[in-house]
């Protein structure tokens, strides 16, 4: 058997953020029926997922492990590799790095819920972490909202915020460091987190905002608390991957604040305009767990335009 290519995060990331947020846009709301992914836990704060997808012409799984006490060691919190299949044969057809589809195709897919979601007359946007995915959504969020003036950055602590903003090379938006109070006052809000315990001051967010919730994936995380979530219209990538993993949703259900059937569209009907927010004033979430079909999409962008 031929050997078959490998795709580097360089030739990952060459796709470009733009071309990926169109490829989502094209196709997620074809292929939107995920198939329910494995999730091992290994130990406290370590996990090992498998996220198989299929679309008419391709089958693929990522391999993911999450391990926390990564960054402590000076490695990536989460790695990953991807194998691309032909669907018709069973072929393998290439190979991936999996943590670079996950750091594309996340932020592209918040890029696309907040195209549609967020007042178009934003012009702060603030960010929670500091890590590959606050790094991407900075890139994802001016993508779609470029009239953005002001990003505030809050991180676990000043030194790791500081250092983050130094490593960032935008010229047209004004960077700084802010509390978790002056980063939950923007107009667009990104959390992108590993944490346990809301990090979002409910009380300072805004009417009109829009927050984009990407750093929780089981009922152990959280990033919101059950206030903002009963306080916000909720959209979802997908309503059973956000039942079974959505940690903010997950507590508040239990809280008795707020209830699955409140969910009042997922990515697929935000796409198809089936879906939107009900007024400016409203504050909307788009809640993401990731699905292993923005992964299959990305990947075969990627493939098929370098074959």
């Amino acid at each position: 058997m031929r050997e078959i290519p490998h795709y580097s995060a360089s030739d990952i990331f060459a796709i470009g953020m733009e071309k990926t947020i169109s490829a989502l846009k094209t196709s997620a709301a074809i292929n939107d029926q995920p198939i329910s992914r494995e999730h091992i836990p290994l130990a406290q704060g370590e996990d090992f997922l498998l996220m198989p997808a299929i679309s008419s012409t391709g089958i693929g799984i990522k391999l993911v492990t999450v391990m926390a006490q990564n960054p402590t060691l000076g490695l990536p919190l989460v790695h990953g590799f991807y194998l691309y299949y032909d669907k018709k044969t069973g072929v393998p057809k290439a190979t991936f790095d999996g943590s670079a589809l996950t750091t594309l195709r996340t932020p592209a897919a918040s890029a696309v819920a907040t195209e549609i979601l967020s007042i178009e007359t934003i012009r702060s946007l603030g960010i929670f972490g500091t890590g590959v995915q606050a790094r991407g959504h900075i890139e994802a969020m001016l993508a779609v909202r470029p009239n953005i003036e002001q990003i505030v950055i809050s991180g676990r602590t000043r030194e790791s915020t500081e250092k983050f903003i130094d490593s960032l090379k935008i010229n047209n938006q004004k960077i700084n460091a802010g509390s978790p109070e002056e980063t939950a006052a923007c107009d667009l809000i990104c959390a992108c987190t590993s944490a346990k315990k809301p990090v979002i001051p409910t009380n300072s967010v805004k009417p009109g905002a829009h927050l984009n919730l990407i750093g929780s994936f089981s009922d152990e995380q959280k990033e919101a608390d059950s206030k903002l979530i009963q306080n916000a219209e909720i959209f979802v990538d997908h309503r059973t991957a956000a039942k079974e993993e959505a940690g903010e949703l997950i507590t508040a259900e239990l809280e008795g604040n707020w209830s699955f059937e409140n969910i009042i569209g997922d990515f697929s009907q935000l796409i198809q305009g089936k879906v939107n927010r009900s007024s400016l004033e409203a504050i909307t979430i788009f809640k993401s767990v990731g699905l292993a079909t923005w992964d299959l999409i990305v990947a075969e962008t990627i493939y098929n335009e370098t074959n």
